[in-house]
C-alpha cells in the first residue's frame, strides 16, 4: 500500500494527508495513513474522513512513501520514517515548498539520512510558481480528466462564503432566492459559525455543508460550478475543491473581494462580489457556456502544472485502467439500513418491502445486532452493525465504523434503502462518495413539539423519499414537499386467515405450557428500552383470571422483568413470530407503534393499546386515539391501572371483544403500499 506522511503533526499536515489520500484511492491506488501520527485534535468530520485510510503501525506493509510538506520537517517523523526500515525498492517521494535552493538541500540531506538513501523531492514552487496558497501542506495536484457537464439533471453550485460574508444586508434572503431556483442546485459550503446561524433564521432548510462535513474531493465530484465569496481563498481544503474541480472541467468563479484565484494565474471566471449579481451572471453566462468553458479550463496550462500524475511518476505507480475493468457491468445492489437496534420495528417494514421485490432482485441488509436473526429467518443476507456503547470514547464512534462497512459494501451506483429518523453521517458520507441511487423511508407522525428541521436537514441527499401512511388521514402530517417525495399506503406485514391454524397452535400452546386454557391474552408493550413498562406487565398479569393463559411477547434479547416468572398463568415468549400469536389469541394488549397498530388493524384483531411516550418514538398517543375515536380499540395511558382492570374484565367477560372485531371487519382501510415502495426503490437510478 502506499504511505502518505506528513513532514510535520498538525491539522494543516494532516488536511494534506487526507486530500492526497482520497486522490490516489479515487485512482485506484491502495492508500494507508499511519494511525500512530493522527494530530491530538481530531475533529469529528475529519474522523470519518481518515477512517478509510487509517492503519496501525504494525499492519503497514508500504509499497511506496509519499512525504508532503517537506520544507518543514520534525525530528519526529524523520524518526519514525527511519524506524520503518524501508528497503531499496520502496520509492519514497517528498514534496515541499521551498524558500530557495539551500532549503531543497538541506531537506533532501535529512531525509536521506534517515532513509540511508537519497529520496526523490518534488520542488512543488517549481511546477506550480504561483499556487493558490503560497504555503499549502496540500500538494494542490489532481486528476485530469474531463467530466460531462453538468453532472446531474441541472448544474450543481457550490458556493463558498467568507467569514464576514453572512453579516452582510439580504444575504441570507437571496441565499433562499437561490435555493429554489429549478435552472440549478445550490450547496453553500460555511463554517461551523455561520452554520448555527443559518439554522437558527427562517432560512434554516438552506443545503449546507460545513468545511470539513465532506472532503474536497467529494466536495469536487458533486459539483459544476464553485463561486467563492469573501476575502482571500478560504483555506487549503477549499483551494483543493477548486483544483479537482478543474482539473474535471469544472468551473470556478472568484467573487472574492481581492481576486485571490485571479491573482494567481488560475483559469477561473471573475464573478460579482455582489451576491445580487451572481444568479443573473450565472443564468445568462455562465451555465449557457458550462462545457465550452470547462474544456478551456481542464486543458489550461495551469491546470496541466497541477497533474497528479507527476507524482505517480516519481513514484513509478502505475493507476487502474478503466478499461482494464470487466465489459460486463454488475448488477445494481441493494442494500436496505434499518436504524434500530432494539424495537426492530424499521428492520420489519424494511423485510416487508424487500419480500415484495421481483424473485430476480436479491436484496440485503446492514443492520444492528439485535435485527440479524430476524433479517436472516426472512431469508436475506445481513451485514452486522456495530451498537452504540457508552465503552467508546466517542458518541459517534459505533457510526464510524458503519460508514466503513458501508463504504467498502457498496459501489458506485448501488442502492442504499435508509429506514429512519436521522440521516447519521455514516449514510450522509457514503450516499455522497459512492454515488450512490438513494432511497429514504421517513415514516412521520412525529411528537408535537418536535422540529422536524434537524431531521429534514440531510434530505436532499437522496433521490426519493417514500412515506410509508398512516391509516386515518388526520395521521398523515405532511413534513416536506417536493417531486421526490412519495407517499404510498401502510407497510405491513400481512397473514392470511387460517382458522385451522389457529386452533392448532392453541392446542400447542396448552400442551407445551401444560396449561389449558379458555381465552389466550398477548402482551406485546415493548422490552423496556423505550420506557419501563414492568408496571403495567406486572398489573396485566395479576388481573386476569386463572382460565386465561398470558403470553408476554417480546423480541429475542428483550429486557423482562424476573417478576413476571412469577406467575403461574403468565409466560414470557420471545419470537419473532408475533403476528402469528396474536392472530390466535382472544386479546392483544399492545404499544401503539406503527407495525403493531397495522398488523392489528389490517388483521381485525380485538387490542388495547397502551401507548408509549419516550420522546424519540412517534406519537403513539396519537395513533391510538385515532383508532379509539373509530371505536376500534381500546386505549389506556399508561397511569390507568384501575381503568385497565375494568376494560380487561370487558373484554374477558363482557362483549368488548365481540363489539371491537364487528368494527375493525367494517373499517375501510387504505391499500398497503408495499409493492409501491418496491417499485419506487428498483425504479430509482433508472427513471431518467
Amino acid at each position: 500500500m502506499i504511505l502518505v506522511e506528513a513532514g510535520s503533526r498538525s491539522q494543516r499536515s494532516f488536511d494534506a494527508q487526507l486530500i492526497l489520500a482520497a486522490q490516489l484511492a479515487a485512482r485506484g491506488h491502495r492508500v494507508a495513513i499511519d494511525a500512530g501520527g493522527l494530530p491530538g485534535d481530531l475533529d469529528r468530520g475529519r474522523t470519518y474522513e481518515a477512517a478509510p485510510f487509517l492503519v496501525d503501525p504494525g499492519d503497514l506493509s508500504v509499497e511506496a512513501v509519499f512525504l508532503l510538506g517537506a520544507e518543514d520537517l520534525e525530528d519526529r517523523v524523520l524518526a519514525a520514517l527511519r524506524e520503518r526500515s524501508l528497503g531499496p525498492d520502496v520509492p519514497v517521494v517528498a514534496t515541499g515548498r521551498f524558500a530557495d535552493h539551500q532549503g531543497y538541500l538541506g531537506a533532501r540531506a535529512r531525509i536521506a539520512y534517515a532513509l540511508g538513501r537519497e529520496p526523490r523531492v518534488i520542488d512543488l514552487s517549481e511546477i506550480q510558481p504561483r499556487p493558490l496558497i503560497a504555503r499549502a501542506k496540500t500538494p494542490l495536484l489532481a486528476e485530469r480528466a474531463a467530466r460531462p457537464r453538468p453532472i446531474g439533471r441541472v448544474p450543481v453550485l457550490t458556493v463558498a462564503l467568507g467569514a464576514n460574508v453572512l453579516k452582510g444586508a439580504n444575504v441570507l434572503p437571496l441565499l433562499a432566492q437561490m435555493s429554489q431556483r429549478a435552472a440549478f442546485g445550490l450547496r453553500l459550503i460555511v463554517n461551523a459559525e455561520q452554520r448555527d446561524r443559518i439554522r437558527g433564521s427562517r432560512h434554516h432548510d438552506l443545503p449546507v455543508v460545513t468545511f470539513t462535513e465532506l472532503s474536497p474531493v467529494t466536495q469536487a465530484a458533486g459539483t459544476d460550478v464553485f463561486a467563492v465569496f469573501g476575502q482571500g481563498v478560504p483555506g487549503e481544503r477549499m483551494a483543493a475543491l477548486a483544483v479537482c474541480l478543474m482539473a474535471s472541467g469544472g468551473v470556478v468563479i472568484d467573487c472574492t473581494e481581492d481576486r485571490a484565484f485571479l491573482g494567481q494565474g488560475a483559469p477561473v471566471l471573475r464573478g460579482p462580489q455582489d451576491l445580487a449579481a451572481l444568479d443573473p451572471y450565472l443564468t445568462d453566462t455562465v451555465f449557457v457556456n458550462l462545457a465550452q468553458i470547462g474544456a478551456q479550463v481542464v486543458n489550461s496550462p495551469w491546470v496541466t502544472a497541477a497533474d497528479i500524475v507527476r507524482l505517480e511518476t516519481a513514484a513509478g505507480l502505475v493507476p487502474s485502467s478503466p478499461a482494464a475493468a470487466p465489459a460486463a457491468v454488475p448488477a445494481r445492489r441493494t442494500l436496505f439500513l434499518p436504524t434500530n437496534g432494539v424495537g426492530l420495528g424499521h428492520a420489519q417494514r424494511c423485510a416487508v418491502i424487500a419480500d415484495a421485490m421481483p424473485r430476480d432482485i436479491h436484496p440485503v441488509f446492514a443492520a444492528f445486532p439485535s435485527c440479524v436473526p430476524m433479517i436472516q429467518r426472512r431469508g436475506y443476507d445481513c451485514l452486522p452493525l456495530v451498537q452504540k456503547s457508552e465503552a467508546h470514547p466517542e458518541s459517534y464512534a459505533n457510526d464510524v465504523l458503519s460508514y466503513l462497512r458501508l463504504s467498502r459494501t457498496l459501489g458506485r451506483g448501488d442502492r442504499l434503502v435508509f429506514d429512519g429518523g436521522y440521516v447519521f453521517d455514516s449514510i450522509f458520507r457514503t450516499v455522497q462518495e459512492r454515488s450512490l441511487s438513494a432511497i429514504w423511508i421517513r415514516r412521520g407522525l412525529w411528537p408535537q413539539g418536535q422540529s422536524s428541521d434537524a431531521a429534514l436537514d440531510r434530505e436532499r441527499i437522496f433521490d426519493k423519499v417514500i412515506v410509508p401512511s398512516e391509516a386515518f388521514p388526520e395521521l398523515n402530517d405532511i413534513y416536506s414537499f417536493s417531486p421526490r417525495v412519495h407517499y404510498v399506503g401502510p407497510i405491513v406485514r400481512q397473514a392470511a386467515a387460517d382458522p385451522g391454524a389457529t386452533v392448532s397452535l392453541r392446542a400447542r400452546l396448552a400442551e407445551r405450557f401444560a396449561r389449558p386454557f379458555e381465552r389466550l391474552v398477548i402482551s406485546m408493550l415493548g422490552g423496556g428500552v423505550a420506557s419501563d413498562r414492568t408496571a403495567q406487565l406486572q398489573a396485566i398479569a395479576g388481573m386476569v383470571a386463572s382460565r386465561v393463559l398470558h403470553l408476554v411477547v417480546v423480541w429475542p434479547g428483550a429486557n423482562v422483568s424476573a417478576g413476571l416468572y412469577a406467575w403461574p398463568n403468565t409466560r414470557v415468549v420471545q419470537t419473532f413470530e408475533a403476528l402469528s400469536l396474536c392472530l390466535a389469541a382472544d386479546l392483544v394488549i399492545s404499544a401503539a407503534g406503527y407495525n403493531s397498530v397495522h398488523e392489528i388493524l389490517y388483521h381485525r384483531i380485538p387490542a388495547v393499546l397502551l401507548p408509549q411516550s419516550a420522546p424519540y418514538l412517534d406519537d403513539q398517543a396519537r395513533r391510538a386515539a385515532a383508532l379509539a375515536e373509530r371505536g376500534l380499540c381500546e386505549t389506556i395511558a399508561e397511569t390507568e391501572l384501575l381503568r385497565l382492570e375494568r376494560v380487561l374484565a370487558d373484554f374477558l367477560d363482557g362483549d368488548a371483544a365481540a363489539r371491537f372485531r364487528t368494527a375493525l371487519a367494517a373499517v375501510d382501510l387504505p391499500a398497503p403500499g408495499a409493492a409501491e415502495a418496491a417499485r419506487l426503490i428498483l425504479s430509482t437510478g433508472e427513471d431518467g
